[in-house]
């Protein structure tokens, strides 16, 4: 069954893939134009003779071919159409909508969370630096066998934390006593203060 429906994908997948040339030419592209066309008007009877009064308000831009482009960086193209005193009223407007939000309190850890950013930052140690006494002689084999068991050093470091160290290691992650587990390193955190 998985057979036939890969099949089936593979054929619906091919039937998608446009016809390439079979005489290895290259197929001509057309060349990007940077002029600037004018936007033409077509006239036809209906509309001839009749006046749209909303003429003045309709502005059509055409930048490089693309009538989609914003011309809002353009400062001589804004200017055109926005005046100095329409642009003080504007700013009048925000400033009277403009709101000051105080700042609160953080909300407050609870129940048995560690914060691996805050512990990078509290040590001063460099990775490897022996800190803590670990007395287990397979210390580096566990360790190896454990860390394993985390997707990231990030959660290996919190569980190791969680689990009672930098001076304890029952779930064996710092066999060197450094107080780091499985390769975590403070240096990213420490970084980010520099």
């Amino acid at each position: 069954m998985r057979l036939l429906i890969s099949l089936f994908a593979l054929l619906a997948l091919t039937a998608c893939i446009p016809n390439a040339p079979d005489d290895g030419a290259v197929e001509k592209r057309m060349p990007i134009s940077t002029e600037v066309i004018e936007p033409t008007v077509e006239v036809t009877e209906d509309t001839a003779g009749v006046e749209d009064p909303d003429d003045e308000e309709r502005v059509i831009v055409v930048t490089n071919n693309n009538p989609s482009i914003s011309d809002t960086q353009d400062f001589g193209a804004v200017s055109e159409r926005v005046s100095i005193e329409d642009d003080k009223e504007i700013l009048k407007a925000q400033r009277e909508n403009f709101k000051v939000i105080a700042p609160t309190a953080l909300p407050s850890r609870s129940g048995n969370s560690v914060n691996v950013a805050k512990f990078a930052l509290e040590t001063k140690h460099g990775v490897g630096e022996k800190q803590y006494t670990r007395l287990n002689p397979l210390g580096a084999a566990l360790a190896k066998q454990n860390c394993r068991k985390f997707r990231l050093p990030d959660d290996a470091q919190e569980a190791f934390l969680k689990a009672g160290g930098p001076s304890r290691d029952p779930k064996n992650l710092d066999p060197d006593g450094d107080g780091f587990a499985c390769a975590w390193s403070p240096d990213t955190y420490r970084s980010l203060l520099q």
